[in-house]
């Protein structure tokens, strides 16, 4: 009899046929639900027997069914409800989630209610509904924090929440993750979770670092500390200008980091981008990175072609900012001599006569 973890490990290695026959005999309905729809899911995604996934939805469902305790049955049908929205069932997705969601209602007990809630609104997330999901994590905040019971009770459940949006947003891309971190951040502020808050605050700032390319893996590998691979996996995924961007966000964490590597980074990304079509959001990005990463020729190339004549001054007016760090007054000067709005411009001389008088 197969564990768990061989089962995940055969349905990772593609040995389909053998993982289906093996979930059978996995003693925990829960975990069989699970690990039918990760077979479902993965089939789907990498080209596998599509036309076993009905019947293996199929099974899914019927244990689902069957489970006699509320929030057991609960949690199964978001699992399956999931798995339909991300195959693309999406009327069968929402039937699901409505199911679960009418379940949670037959638990008593508050806490448990709760918990159960943000496990469909974890659910929610991962299978393509991330505004659901945000909602229903609210209905469940509220639903623990309303309960009559002891306030140590509650904190146990509120925590658990925080770990779900967490959860929630390590499955999703920096712009959806931002999100889920953000709720997460506060509650684990607001409870003095400290080392949760401060990993939560790390994973905000690398979301917002990496936004445009911020798939999963790739900030998995970025918190970790793997920058080639993470830029492997740009290579493997992206193209043209949003490739470069993606390599700029990656040195411009690198360089958040401490890590000098991130100069070799910018520079190997100008080498390979070729001659990429720039469209006006792009110039504005890249000038933006190119200013956070210090590299202000190429920066100041990218502000001045920049078509809106506020955005363009803006961008000016941090690279001329940038410059005066590095006490370079006179080339800061030239630069807010470009810019083009007057009020962008005085505030940029004003700004630039109070960092050279305090240095």
């Amino acid at each position: 009899m197969a564990t768990r973890e061989e089962v995940e490990m055969l349905i990772q290695r593609g040995y389909y046929e053998e993982a289906f026959s093996e979930i059978e005999g996995i003693e925990d309905p829960l975990e069989r639900v699970e690990l039918l729809t990760d077979l479902a899911v993965t089939i789907h995604a990498k080209g596998g027997p599509v036309e076993w996934i009905p019947t293996i939805m199929e099974d899914a469902m019927y244990i689902a069914k069957k489970l006699k305790d509320a929030a057991q049955r609960a949690t199964a049908y978001a699992i399956i409800a999931s798995a339909l929205g991300i195959i693309g069932y999406e009327e069968d997705a929402m039937d699901f989630f409505g199911r679960a969601l009418d379940t949670a209602d037959d638990i008593d007990d508050p806490i448990e209610r709760g918990i159960v809630l943000s496990t469909i609104a974890y659910h929610l997330a991962v299978g393509g509904y991330s505004e659901s999901a945000l909602d229903v994590f609210n209905a469940a905040f509220d639903i623990i924090i309303g309960a009559e019971m002891s306030y140590t009770h509650k904190v146990d459940g509120i925590i658990q929440i925080g770990e779900l949006m967490e959860k929630a947003g390590d499955r999703l891309p920096a712009g959806k993750a931002l999100n889920f971190y953000r709720m997460a951040f506060d509650i684990f502020d607001k409870l003095h979770v400290n080392q949760r808050a401060a990993v939560v605050e790390k994973k905000i700032e690398l979301a917002e670092t990496v936004y445009d390319v911020g798939l999963p893996e790739i900030r998995e590998s970025l918190l970790e500390g793997r920058y080639h691979y993470a830029l492997a996996l740009i290579e493997k995924k992206y193209t043209g200008t949003a490739r470069l961007i993606g390599e700029l966000e990656v040195a411009l964490w690198m360089k958040r980091t401490n890590n000098i590597e991130y100069l070799e980074v910018v520079d190997k990304a100008f080498e390979r981008c070729g001659n990429p079509v720039f469209t006006e959001a792009n110039v504005q990005k890249i000038a933006r990175l190119l200013t956070e990463l210090g590299s202000l020729n190429r920066a100041l190339e990218f502000a001045r072609e920049i078509k809106d004549p506020r955005k363009r001054g803006e961008a000016l007016k941090a690279i001329a900012v940038e410059l005066a760090r590095r006490r370079e007054f006179d080339e800061a000067k030239k630069v807010i001599e470009g810019i083009p709005d007057p009020e962008i411009k005085a505030e940029a001389l004003t700004e630039l006569a109070t960092m050279e008088e305090s240095m």
